[in-house]
């Protein structure tokens, strides 16, 4: 019971001085990232190359960080996310962080995303995953008035295989999101693991989906896992429908290629 009393009063300790310090005119450069497993299931995460850069941060979400701005580490704070995985969304920050069109802003990652999570069941606009992002965000936009989103990351669609109103409900999601934060959001979507969707017609089906909704709907891009090479594993029958932490670290470039084009 001390040894909880003395961590509560350390923690409660920093986020004093933190209080002080804090400069509510901040003006962060967010990114969100939500979807399912590929947002942070990547096996293989390597403490060098993962690594974050100083000026990248993420909304907490566990525990005492919640609602607390803390340094972007791998595994960043999804719903669900495990010890020695990654996701995409770091190395797109880090991206970000070293061009010469970012304003040099802190970055601050507000991450979403949820195993197995799927558009027809839990990103519905009443329940608690969509209700949470929209949450997060307006909180930071509240606190931090000068800050900017710069990009939605969005991974999703292997649940939603056999829901036959995908397209429709992807569309309006991602309508719906901009009307909900007020903001014509630049959104980004990805591609499912190309050796997974191509072991059937349904899955093709609905990376074409995915695949066309630049076509659809305006201010949106497409982070291609076949081009300009296809991304793989050295065994992709294991784990078949994840990006090990290489594919993602690649997935993620290819959502800041897809973010650069669309913002020309």
């Amino acid at each position: 019971m001390f040894n909880k009393i003395k961590i509560l009063f350390v923690f409660l300790s920093i986020c004093s001085c933190n209080l002080e310090t804090e400069d509510f005119n901040t003006a962060y450069d967010i990114i969100i990232i939500a979807g399912q497993s590929n947002t942070n299931q990547g096996y293989g995460m390597n403490s060098e190359i993962d690594k974050t850069d100083s000026n990248i941060y993420q909304l907490g979400r566990y525990s005492l960080y919640n609602h607390v701005i803390i340094p972007a580490h791998e595994p960043l704070q999804h719903h669900t996310s495990d010890d020695d995985k990654i996701g995409f969304g770091l190395t797109f920050a880090k991206l970000y962080n070293k061009t010469e069109k970012a304003n040099k802003n802190p970055i601050l990652i507000i991450p979403c995303g949820y195993g197995g999570s799927s558009l027809k069941k839990d990103w519905q606009f009443e329940n608690f995953l969509y209700q949470d992002l929209i949450e997060r965000v307006k909180f930071i936009q509240k606190k931090y008035p000068k800050s900017t989103i710069t990009t939605f990351l969005w991974h999703q669609g292997e649940s939603d295989v056999t829901n036959s109103d995908y397209q429709k409900m992807l569309d309006e999601f991602i309508k719906q999101v901009r009307i909900d934060l007020n903001e014509d959001i630049p959104f980004i979507l990805g591609g499912m693991v190309p050796y997974w969707v191509n072991q059937q017609e349904s899955r093709i089906h609905q990376q074409n989906i995915i695949k066309d909704t630049p076509n659809r709907i305006s201010n949106t891009s497409y982070a291609d896992p076949e081009i300009p090479f296809v991304i793989h594993k050295t065994n992709n029958t294991v784990d078949e429908i994840h990006y090990d932490a290489q594919g993602q670290r690649e997935l993620g470039k290819r959502y800041f290629s897809a973010y650069q084009e669309l913002i020309k």
